[in-house]
Protein backbone atom coordinates (compact mmCIF):
# COMPACT_ATOMS: atom_id res chain seq x y z
CA UNK A 1 0.00 0.00 0.00
CA UNK A 2 1.26 3.80 -0.90
CA UNK A 3 1.59 6.16 1.95
CA UNK A 4 -0.96 8.45 -0.07
CA UNK A 5 -3.10 5.11 0.30
CA UNK A 6 -2.73 4.73 4.22
CA UNK A 7 -5.57 5.67 6.36
CA UNK A 8 -4.34 6.68 9.63
CA UNK A 9 -7.56 6.95 11.24
CA UNK A 10 -8.12 3.53 12.57
CA UNK A 11 -4.75 3.28 14.02
CA UNK A 12 -4.35 6.43 15.58
CA UNK A 13 -8.02 6.50 17.12
CA UNK A 14 -6.81 3.13 18.73
CA UNK A 15 -3.96 5.05 20.19
CA UNK A 16 -5.86 7.47 21.36
CA UNK A 17 -8.37 4.95 22.80
CA UNK A 18 -5.83 3.41 24.68
CA UNK A 19 -3.93 6.81 25.97
CA UNK A 20 -6.22 9.60 26.35
CA UNK A 21 -3.58 11.66 28.01
CA UNK A 22 -1.85 11.15 25.26
CA UNK A 23 -4.55 12.34 22.41
CA UNK A 24 -2.32 15.60 21.54
CA UNK A 25 0.52 13.60 20.63
CA UNK A 26 -1.79 11.91 18.40
CA UNK A 27 -3.72 14.36 16.85
CA UNK A 28 -0.41 16.20 15.86
CA UNK A 29 0.77 12.78 14.73
CA UNK A 30 -2.35 13.03 12.16
CA UNK A 31 -1.66 16.42 11.33
CA UNK A 32 1.60 16.02 10.06
CA UNK A 33 0.72 13.21 7.73
CA UNK A 34 -2.02 14.94 6.60
CA UNK A 35 -0.30 17.70 5.28
CA UNK A 36 2.46 15.12 4.39
CA UNK A 37 5.04 16.84 6.64
CA UNK A 38 7.29 13.50 6.86
CA UNK A 39 9.92 14.76 8.74
CA UNK A 40 7.75 16.62 11.22
CA UNK A 41 6.06 13.19 11.14
CA UNK A 42 9.15 11.41 11.91
CA UNK A 43 10.04 13.64 15.18
CA UNK A 44 6.75 13.23 16.63
CA UNK A 45 6.95 9.69 16.34
CA UNK A 46 9.96 9.38 18.36
CA UNK A 47 8.56 11.70 21.14
CA UNK A 48 4.98 9.68 21.14
CA UNK A 49 7.06 6.59 21.42
CA UNK A 50 9.18 7.73 23.87
CA UNK A 51 5.79 7.98 26.15
CA UNK A 52 6.19 6.15 29.37
CA UNK A 53 2.81 3.62 28.79
CA UNK A 54 4.69 3.16 25.43
CA UNK A 55 7.51 1.85 26.54
CA UNK A 56 6.95 -0.46 29.12
CA UNK A 57 7.49 -4.53 28.61
CA UNK A 58 3.48 -4.73 28.34
CA UNK A 59 3.47 -2.09 24.76
CA UNK A 60 4.95 -4.67 22.78
CA UNK A 61 1.54 -6.29 21.27
CA UNK A 62 0.68 -2.29 20.71
CA UNK A 63 3.78 -1.34 18.72
CA UNK A 64 3.39 -4.18 16.80
CA UNK A 65 -0.08 -3.15 15.66
CA UNK A 66 0.97 0.44 15.54
CA UNK A 67 4.01 -0.30 13.59
CA UNK A 68 1.93 -2.92 11.17
CA UNK A 69 -1.02 -0.19 10.20
CA UNK A 70 0.68 3.04 10.68
CA UNK A 71 4.27 3.12 10.54
CA UNK A 72 5.28 0.71 7.56
CA UNK A 73 3.52 1.86 5.41
CA UNK A 74 5.18 5.02 5.65
CA UNK A 75 8.60 3.34 5.01
CA UNK A 76 9.32 4.80 1.30
CA UNK A 77 8.22 8.25 2.84
CA UNK A 78 10.56 8.26 5.76
CA UNK A 79 14.47 9.07 6.07
CA UNK A 80 15.89 5.58 6.04
CA UNK A 81 18.57 5.76 8.70
CA UNK A 82 15.41 6.87 11.00
CA UNK A 83 13.03 4.13 9.60
CA UNK A 84 15.43 2.06 10.98
CA UNK A 85 15.51 3.80 14.28
CA UNK A 86 12.01 3.56 14.55
CA UNK A 87 12.48 -0.14 13.65
CA UNK A 88 14.62 -0.48 17.03
CA UNK A 89 12.57 1.12 19.30
CA UNK A 90 9.01 -1.23 17.93
CA UNK A 91 11.52 -4.45 18.43
CA UNK A 92 12.82 -3.52 21.63
CA UNK A 93 10.21 -4.68 24.19
CA UNK A 94 9.62 -7.47 21.40
CA UNK A 95 11.49 -11.00 22.03
CA UNK A 96 14.84 -11.11 20.28
CA UNK A 97 13.59 -13.81 17.91
CA UNK A 98 10.35 -12.18 16.49
CA UNK A 99 12.08 -9.03 16.44
CA UNK A 100 14.80 -10.70 14.19
CA UNK A 101 12.00 -11.79 11.79
CA UNK A 102 10.12 -8.43 11.85
CA UNK A 103 13.46 -6.41 10.70
CA UNK A 104 14.70 -8.77 8.17
CA UNK A 105 12.05 -7.69 5.85
CA UNK A 106 13.37 -4.07 5.34
CA UNK A 107 17.15 -5.20 4.93
CA UNK A 108 17.63 -4.66 1.36
CA UNK A 109 15.72 -1.51 2.01
CA UNK A 110 18.19 -0.36 4.52
CA UNK A 111 21.21 -1.20 2.48
CA UNK A 112 20.40 1.09 -0.39
CA UNK A 113 22.14 4.03 1.71
CA UNK A 114 25.54 3.84 3.75
CA UNK A 115 24.51 4.95 6.86
CA UNK A 116 20.83 3.30 7.20
CA UNK A 117 22.88 0.04 6.06
CA UNK A 118 25.03 0.41 8.84
CA UNK A 119 22.65 1.14 11.26
CA UNK A 120 20.48 -1.90 10.08
CA UNK A 121 23.33 -4.20 10.55
CA UNK A 122 24.19 -3.35 13.91
CA UNK A 123 20.46 -4.12 14.66
CA UNK A 124 20.65 -7.07 13.38
CA UNK A 125 23.63 -8.08 15.20
CA UNK A 126 21.85 -6.71 18.55
CA UNK A 127 18.83 -9.14 17.94
CA UNK A 128 21.23 -11.99 16.76
CA UNK A 129 22.46 -11.47 20.45
CA UNK A 130 19.20 -11.32 22.01
CA UNK A 131 18.25 -14.52 20.15
CA UNK A 132 21.47 -16.58 21.32
CA UNK A 133 23.07 -16.43 18.18
CA UNK A 134 26.43 -15.14 18.80
CA UNK A 135 28.79 -16.72 16.37
CA UNK A 136 26.74 -15.15 14.24
CA UNK A 137 26.60 -11.94 15.69
CA UNK A 138 30.31 -11.95 16.37
CA UNK A 139 30.99 -12.42 12.42
CA UNK A 140 28.61 -9.71 11.50
CA UNK A 141 30.18 -7.27 13.99
CA UNK A 142 33.84 -7.63 12.81
CA UNK A 143 32.56 -6.91 9.02
CA UNK A 144 30.65 -4.21 10.07
CA UNK A 145 33.74 -2.63 12.42
CA UNK A 146 36.04 -2.85 9.68
CA UNK A 147 33.58 -1.43 7.14
CA UNK A 148 32.72 1.88 9.40
CA UNK A 149 36.14 1.97 10.12
CA UNK A 150 37.69 2.06 6.94
CA UNK A 151 34.65 5.06 5.71
CA UNK A 152 34.99 8.44 6.01
CA UNK A 153 32.96 10.59 8.13
CA UNK A 154 30.73 8.30 9.41
CA UNK A 155 27.95 9.87 11.78
CA UNK A 156 28.24 9.77 15.83
CA UNK A 157 25.07 8.01 15.80
CA UNK A 158 25.94 5.19 13.99
CA UNK A 159 29.67 4.69 16.18
CA UNK A 160 27.21 5.06 19.09
CA UNK A 161 25.00 1.84 17.73
CA UNK A 162 28.29 -0.07 16.82
CA UNK A 163 30.00 0.15 19.97
CA UNK A 164 26.92 0.01 22.06
CA UNK A 165 25.99 -3.45 20.41
CA UNK A 166 29.93 -4.30 20.35
CA UNK A 167 29.37 -4.11 24.09
CA UNK A 168 26.26 -6.39 23.94
CA UNK A 169 28.23 -9.24 22.57
CA UNK A 170 30.99 -8.78 24.93
CA UNK A 171 28.76 -8.91 27.90
CA UNK A 172 27.01 -12.56 26.85
CA UNK A 173 30.59 -13.87 25.45
CA UNK A 174 31.57 -13.24 29.30
CA UNK A 175 34.73 -10.61 28.44
CA UNK A 176 34.44 -7.93 30.85
CA UNK A 177 37.71 -6.04 29.06
CA UNK A 178 36.08 -5.79 25.77
CA UNK A 179 32.81 -5.02 27.24
CA UNK A 180 34.12 -2.01 29.22
CA UNK A 181 36.13 -0.75 25.95
CA UNK A 182 33.36 -0.74 23.95
CA UNK A 183 31.15 0.59 26.51
CA UNK A 184 33.54 3.45 26.84
CA UNK A 185 33.83 4.18 23.10
CA UNK A 186 30.13 4.03 23.33
CA UNK A 187 29.69 6.76 25.80
CA UNK A 188 32.00 8.65 23.97
CA UNK A 189 30.00 8.98 20.53
CA UNK A 190 26.42 8.95 22.66
CA UNK A 191 25.23 12.28 24.23
CA UNK A 192 23.76 11.28 27.81
CA UNK A 193 20.35 12.88 27.11
CA UNK A 194 19.88 10.19 24.69
CA UNK A 195 19.73 6.96 27.26
CA UNK A 196 17.03 6.83 28.89
CA UNK A 197 17.56 8.06 32.16
CA UNK A 198 15.83 4.76 33.92
CA UNK A 199 18.52 2.76 32.16
CA UNK A 200 21.77 5.21 33.59
CA UNK A 201 22.53 3.83 36.88
CA UNK A 202 22.42 0.19 35.43
CA UNK A 203 24.27 1.05 32.81
CA UNK A 204 27.25 2.67 34.68
CA UNK A 205 27.14 -0.19 37.31
CA UNK A 206 27.64 -2.74 34.39
CA UNK A 207 30.68 -0.64 33.15
CA UNK A 208 31.71 0.47 36.89
CA UNK A 209 31.99 -3.54 37.47
CA UNK A 210 33.47 -4.21 34.00
CA UNK A 211 36.20 -2.24 34.90
CA UNK A 212 37.30 -3.81 38.41
CA UNK A 213 36.66 -7.38 37.37
CA UNK A 214 39.38 -7.16 34.05
CA UNK A 215 42.36 -8.10 35.13
CA UNK A 216 43.93 -5.88 32.49
CA UNK A 217 42.27 -2.76 32.73
CA UNK A 218 43.87 0.32 34.88
CA UNK A 219 41.91 2.91 33.00
CA UNK A 220 40.24 4.59 36.30
CA UNK A 221 40.74 7.69 35.67
CA UNK A 222 38.83 8.22 32.48
CA UNK A 223 35.92 5.95 33.80
CA UNK A 224 35.57 8.27 37.05
CA UNK A 225 34.90 11.55 34.63
CA UNK A 226 32.21 9.81 32.40
CA UNK A 227 29.28 11.61 33.31
CA UNK A 228 26.98 8.74 33.42
CA UNK A 229 28.67 8.30 36.34
CA UNK A 230 26.61 10.80 38.68
CA UNK A 231 23.61 8.37 37.78
CA UNK A 232 24.41 6.39 40.64
CA UNK A 233 24.12 9.27 42.80
CA UNK A 234 20.69 8.09 45.12
CA UNK A 235 20.79 5.16 42.95
CA UNK A 236 20.71 1.47 44.70
CA UNK A 237 24.00 1.18 43.17
CA UNK A 238 25.64 4.51 44.56
CA UNK A 239 28.16 2.72 47.09
CA UNK A 240 30.16 1.73 43.77
CA UNK A 241 31.29 5.02 43.23
CA UNK A 242 33.37 4.79 46.87
CA UNK A 243 35.05 1.87 45.26
CA UNK A 244 35.80 3.02 41.84
CA UNK A 245 37.54 6.05 43.80
CA UNK A 246 39.45 3.93 45.47
CA UNK A 247 40.80 2.47 42.11
CA UNK A 248 41.43 5.61 40.61
CA UNK A 249 43.29 7.15 43.62
CA UNK A 250 45.59 4.11 43.95
CA UNK A 251 44.67 4.59 47.74
CA UNK A 252 44.26 1.15 49.98
CA UNK A 253 43.13 3.44 52.39
CA UNK A 254 40.36 3.82 50.29
CA UNK A 255 39.82 0.58 49.34
CA UNK A 256 39.84 -1.08 52.78
CA UNK A 257 37.33 1.76 53.72
CA UNK A 258 34.83 0.29 50.94
CA UNK A 259 35.12 -2.74 51.37
CA UNK A 260 34.29 -3.02 54.99
CA UNK A 261 31.50 -0.01 54.65
CA UNK A 262 30.05 -2.02 51.06
CA UNK A 263 30.52 -5.97 52.18
CA UNK A 264 27.12 -6.69 51.93
CA UNK A 265 26.72 -5.28 48.64
CA UNK A 266 29.97 -6.57 47.25
CA UNK A 267 28.99 -10.15 48.66
CA UNK A 268 25.42 -9.33 46.29
CA UNK A 269 27.34 -8.65 43.38
CA UNK A 270 28.58 -12.17 42.12
CA UNK A 271 31.26 -11.12 39.79
CA UNK A 272 32.75 -8.93 42.31
CA UNK A 273 32.69 -11.40 45.31
CA UNK A 274 34.69 -14.19 42.87
CA UNK A 275 36.77 -11.45 41.90
CA UNK A 276 37.77 -10.07 44.98
CA UNK A 277 40.77 -11.66 45.97
CA UNK A 278 41.90 -13.11 42.45
CA UNK A 279 41.36 -9.77 40.57
CA UNK A 280 40.64 -6.39 42.65
CA UNK A 281 43.35 -7.18 45.13
CA UNK A 282 46.19 -7.80 43.20
CA UNK A 283 44.83 -4.90 40.79
CA UNK A 284 44.22 -2.25 43.74
CA UNK A 285 48.23 -3.26 44.46
CA UNK A 286 49.20 -2.60 41.34
CA UNK A 287 47.67 0.84 41.26
CA UNK A 288 49.11 1.89 44.19
CA UNK A 289 52.63 1.32 42.92
CA UNK A 290 51.71 3.42 39.78
CA UNK A 291 50.86 6.07 43.13
CA UNK A 292 53.60 5.76 45.02
CA UNK A 293 55.82 5.69 41.79
CA UNK A 294 53.78 8.91 40.08
CA UNK A 295 54.32 10.99 43.37
CA UNK A 296 57.92 11.01 43.47
CA UNK A 297 59.60 13.41 41.79
CA UNK A 298 60.81 12.12 38.43
CA UNK A 299 64.45 12.01 38.98
CA UNK A 300 63.87 10.31 42.76
CA UNK A 301 61.81 7.35 41.61
CA UNK A 302 64.10 4.93 43.08
CA UNK A 303 61.65 3.01 45.16
CA UNK A 304 62.42 0.58 47.84
CA UNK A 305 61.82 -2.89 48.61
CA UNK A 306 60.35 -2.15 52.08
CA UNK A 307 58.26 0.86 50.67
CA UNK A 308 56.77 -0.94 48.09
CA UNK A 309 55.94 -3.49 50.52
CA UNK A 310 53.82 -1.05 53.04
CA UNK A 311 52.78 0.97 50.91
CA UNK A 312 50.79 -1.79 48.51
CA UNK A 313 50.78 -4.45 51.12
CA UNK A 314 52.26 -7.02 48.98
CA UNK A 315 54.41 -9.75 51.15
CA UNK A 316 58.44 -9.81 50.32
CA UNK A 317 57.93 -12.54 47.71
CA UNK A 318 54.90 -11.11 46.10
CA UNK A 319 56.69 -7.89 45.86
CA UNK A 320 58.95 -8.69 42.66
CA UNK A 321 56.28 -10.65 41.32
CA UNK A 322 53.88 -7.42 41.78
CA UNK A 323 56.02 -4.70 40.13
CA UNK A 324 57.05 -7.32 36.92
CA UNK A 325 53.15 -7.63 36.12
CA UNK A 326 53.33 -3.69 36.49
CA UNK A 327 55.93 -3.57 33.77
CA UNK A 328 54.38 -6.45 31.33
CA UNK A 329 51.05 -4.35 31.88
CA UNK A 330 52.80 -1.21 30.90
CA UNK A 331 52.10 0.72 34.10
CA UNK A 332 55.72 1.78 34.62
CA UNK A 333 59.08 0.99 32.86
CA UNK A 334 62.72 0.58 34.90
CA UNK A 335 64.65 -2.20 36.55
CA UNK A 336 65.27 -4.06 39.37
CA UNK A 337 68.42 -3.65 41.77
CA UNK A 338 68.64 -6.67 43.67
CA UNK A 339 71.71 -5.90 45.75
CA UNK A 340 70.53 -2.32 46.65
CA UNK A 341 67.30 -3.73 46.97
CA UNK A 342 65.57 -1.06 44.83
CA UNK A 343 62.69 -0.73 41.83
CA UNK A 344 64.44 2.00 39.59
CA UNK A 345 61.39 3.56 37.81
CA UNK A 346 61.86 5.34 34.19
CA UNK A 347 58.35 6.02 33.36
CA UNK A 348 55.13 5.41 34.52
CA UNK A 349 51.68 5.46 32.70
CA UNK A 350 49.60 8.76 32.36
CA UNK A 351 47.73 9.58 34.92
CA UNK A 352 44.12 11.58 34.24
CA UNK A 353 44.63 14.69 36.02
CA UNK A 354 42.31 15.09 38.67
CA UNK A 355 42.01 18.13 41.37
CA UNK A 356 44.76 16.08 43.56
CA UNK A 357 47.26 15.25 40.90
CA UNK A 358 46.97 18.74 39.66
CA UNK A 359 47.65 20.54 42.89
CA UNK A 360 51.05 17.96 42.87
CA UNK A 361 51.69 19.07 39.78
CA UNK A 362 51.59 22.52 41.02
CA UNK A 363 53.85 21.73 43.62
CA UNK A 364 56.34 20.50 41.29
CA UNK A 365 56.71 23.57 39.04
CA UNK A 366 56.66 26.00 42.05
CA UNK A 367 59.60 23.98 43.23
CA UNK A 368 60.72 24.04 39.85
CA UNK A 369 60.41 27.64 39.24
CA UNK A 370 62.53 27.91 43.32
CA UNK A 371 65.63 25.77 41.83
CA UNK A 372 65.62 28.33 38.71
CA UNK A 373 65.65 31.57 40.86
CA UNK A 374 68.44 29.82 42.78
CA UNK A 375 70.35 28.82 40.15
CA UNK A 376 70.26 32.06 38.24
CA UNK A 377 71.20 34.09 41.03
CA UNK A 378 73.78 31.73 41.62
CA UNK A 379 75.20 32.55 37.93
CA UNK A 380 74.88 36.00 38.68
CA UNK A 381 77.21 36.15 41.34
CA UNK A 382 79.49 33.94 39.25
CA UNK A 383 79.88 35.97 36.50
CA UNK A 384 78.25 39.61 36.93
CA UNK A 385 80.36 40.83 34.04
CA UNK A 386 79.37 38.22 31.77
CA UNK A 387 75.31 38.78 32.49
CA UNK A 388 75.71 42.50 32.49
CA UNK A 389 77.67 42.77 29.25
Amino acid sequence: MAAMDVDPIPALEAQKKAHPDLAVKVDELQQFFSQKLYHQLTQALFVYLASPPLVAPSAAAELADLFDNFIKPLEHKLDKVKFVQLLSIITKSQPADKALELIMAFEASAAKLRESNYMFQALKAEKQIGAGQLDAAKELLDTLSKEIADAYEVDALIQSQLHKTNALLWKALGRPQDFFKSSILYLSYTPLTSIPVEERPHLAFEIGVSALIAPEEFEFGELIQQELLESLQGSEHEWLKDLLQAFSEGQFSLYDTACSSHKAKIDATPELKSNLDTVLRPKMAALALLELAFRKPKKQRRLTFAEIVEHCRVGAKEMEFLVMKAMCGKLIRGQIDEVEQLVIITWCKPRILDMTRIDLMRERMDAWAGQSDLLLKHLEEMTPELLVA
